[in-house]
């Protein structure tokens, strides 16, 4: 087994959401498919145990070499997914650790002269057609028994067709079964009911329903009044029918690959996932170094032909692409007709241009063989799609989910990383290690306070968060409240005999820096300082020779900005905090009878005024200074103020 500690820090990275782990021992193959609700818990779980009542999993445990994982968009979908994996791929872990559970199908045997609608829990190839899996059995039984009322289909086992009629069942009483065995429907009237319970289940509803009323209409004007009053009933119980329905997908019958794209700091991550048959079947990874990849303008498209041009790669029907990441559904769809075509070669890929540098687990293979792997696969037509809703674009979502996943476990944020970044940005003499930025919060002249944060190694150090109100500075001057708390906080580290940030970072332009320039000229040694403006997110700093604009993807930028971003929700939590409690004491003192302590009293045991005026007497009687008499003249003039 790999190092258990290299392990558990990859786990660590696994996403708190639904899906399935592949575990795979050094050479890749797959030891052990599993479902999770929440992946990082589940998979952690195999680490901290001994496993003394399930044996097989130590042995396991020491072939294992890496975890791979899907995110999916619940835990049915984690179920059924698990279901395909295990069944496609057999791994030799799960036949003894896993029930011989499935779930559901709806088996149409249209191998049989009558066919029937069935319930099964596994696909065999017999000739029948199967629809599902149904995650909840309680909505597959109600389809199927919906189904059976509508189309009229038999429920028995007899062996039809019979060479004598026979008296039909109470079924047909029932109008629940057309009654083939008794001659009460033929053969081709038979079919066409199965023919319409196909379109049924797969939710082509709206072209049934449509169908059935033009055929209502015309037995209609026909007088074969009886024919149309059976088609009006049917049409009504497709639409009591028609409900939500929690099955694989919502586009039950996709047969199509779905692209996902995450972006980090310095890499991006893509995700493929292939639904065959509207069943999720399997998920692909890739890295790119994020200087390989321009997202602001076309021309990215060569990623897409490459991916089709692995090995033993199939194509299907349809390519999902998200929008936003450089894809042109044009020139996609220009490959694929091509393609199609029989003219798209090597030139054509090359002339999409290159990816290099690719991190993945499924090699890309040599263009020499792409005419070879060309010819391995029958060329269909193949529709591009970019969905800015509805159910492609959630497909479009579950991606991308995944190609974050992906991307936390092969590229985590590198936080010293950051640091080094912002280093070399802002030319600092060393690197800024502990970084403490500083943000003021008022409203107008009242409530002045100031927010303080700590970042260690580029990551935050909550415990050294201060807060300050300030004290000396009259009127609103944010430059002086700036140089105040700035002071307080190194005057604090200095008396102290405590080690000063090596950055500050103020939250503002220039006349904040300079501020805050003037505060570090009472200390010896100063930290090295920097300020980031608002809206245009410019740095300054004295040992830049002029403001420097980052891009908007820079590591340092982004890290800057998450500290700004947290010493600002931490200035203004502060401040609301203090003007709340100074609205409430300010409200109860102007009541008879209460002066500032008591008021403080008040505040400190039932925390606000709702509270208060919720209390009993006899509770306001248990604070100090208060007697029954008193409490009731303050709950009496609580209720006049309601």
């Amino acid at each position: 087994m790999s190092d258990p500690q290299t392990l558990l820090t990859a786990v660590s990275r696994f996403p708190e959401t639904p899906g399935v782990y592949l575990m795979k021992d050094a050479a890749g193959g797959l030891l052990y498919v599993g479902k999770a609700v929440n992946l990082r818990s589940r998979v952690r779980s195999y680490f901290l145990s001994d496993h003394a009542d399930r044996a097989q999993i130590p042995g396991m445990l020491r072939l294992l070499d890496h975890i791979d994982l899907i995110v999916t968009n619940t835990e049915a979908e984690a179920l059924i997914l698990e279901a395909n994996l295990v069944r496609k791929h057999k791994p030799k872990y799960n036949i003894e650790l896993r029930d011989d559970k499935h779930y559901p199908y709806l088996k149409v045997t249209v191998n049989e002269p009558f066919p029937r609608l069935l319930v099964v829990r596994r696909v065999e190839r017999d000739g029948a057609k199967y629809y599902g899996p149904y995650t909840d059995v309680g909505t597959m039984r109600r389809v199927a028994d919906f189904a059976k009322r509508i189309f009229l289909l038999r429920d028995c086992n007899k062996n039809l067709p019979l060479q004598r009629a026979i008296r039909p069942c109470i079924n047909y009483s029932m109008k629940r079964c057309g009654a083939p065995c008794a001659g009460k429907i033929d053969a081709d009237g038979y079919r066409r009911n199965v023919d319409d319970l196909e379109r049924f289940l797969k939710g082509k509803r709206k072209d049934l329903i449509k169908e059935l009323e033009e055929r209502m209409a015309l037995a209609s004007s026909e007088l074969r009044f009886e024919e149309a009053a059976r088609l009006r009933d049917q049409i009504k119980l497709i639409g009591e029918a028609s409900r939500p329905q929690r099955v694989d997908l919502t586009l039950s019958d996709a047969n199509c690959d779905v692209f996902g794209i995450a972006r980090g700091d310095r890499d991006i991550s893509m995700a493929v996932l292939h639904f065959r048959d509207g069943l999720l079947m399997a998920a692909r990874n890739f890295l790119f170094k994020r200087d390989k990849w321009e997202f602001s303008s076309e021309g990215n498209d060569g990623i897409v032909t490459q991916f089709y041009m692995l090995e033993d790669m199939e194509i299907p029907e349809e390519v999902i692409v998200p929008d936003g990441v450089g894809f042109s559904q044009a020139v996609l769809q220009n490959w694929f007709d091509m393609r199609v075509d029989g003219v798209v070669g090597i030139d054509g890929i090359n002339s999409m241009g290159n990816v290099n540098n690719i991190v993945s687990d499924d090699n890309i293979c040599n263009p020499n063989q792409q005419s070879d792997n060309q010819q391995k696969h029958e060329r269909v037509k193949v529709s591009v799609v970019i969905p800015q809703k509805g159910a492609k674009r959630l497909l479009i979502s579950m991606a991308e989910k995944n190609a974050h996943a992906y991307l936390l476990q092969k590229a985590p944020p590198n936080a010293s990383q950051d640091v080094d970044d912002l280093q070399k940005a802002l030319s600092l003499p060393r690197a800024p290690v502990v970084i403490e930025a500083f943000d003021i919060s008022n409203l107008g002249e009242s409530f002045a306070v100031a927010g303080m944060v700590q970042f260690r190694g580029g990551l935050p150090n909550k415990s050294a968060y201060r807060r300050y109100k300030i004290k000396t500075v009259e009127g609103q001057n944010d430059f002086a409240m700036m140089m105040e708390a700035v002071s307080r906080r190194l005057r604090r580290l200095r008396d102290e005999g405590g080690a000063f940030p090596d950055l500050l970072l103020i939250d503002g332009g220039k006349g904040q820096l300079h501020a805050a320039m003037e505060a570090l000229k009472d200390f010896e040694n100063p930290p090295l300082i920097a300020s980031l403006a608002k809206r245009e997110e410019i740095l300054f700093s004295p040992c830049l020779d002029e403001p420097l604009s980052l891009p908007e993807t820079h590591p340092a930028r982004r890290l800057v900005e998450r500290i700004r971003d947290e010493v600002h929700r931490y200035a203004i939590t502060y401040h609301r905090a203090v003007r709340g409690k100074q609205f409430t004491r300010s409200a109860l003192e102007n009541l008879p009878g209460i002066g500032k302590v008591r008021a403080r009293l008040l505040l400190k045991r039932f925390g606000s005024l709702k509270r208060l005026m919720e209390a009993e007497v006899g509770e306001i009687a248990g604070v100090r200074g208060f007697s029954e008499e008193s409490a009731q003249r303050l709950k009496e003039a609580l209720a006049s103020k309601k």
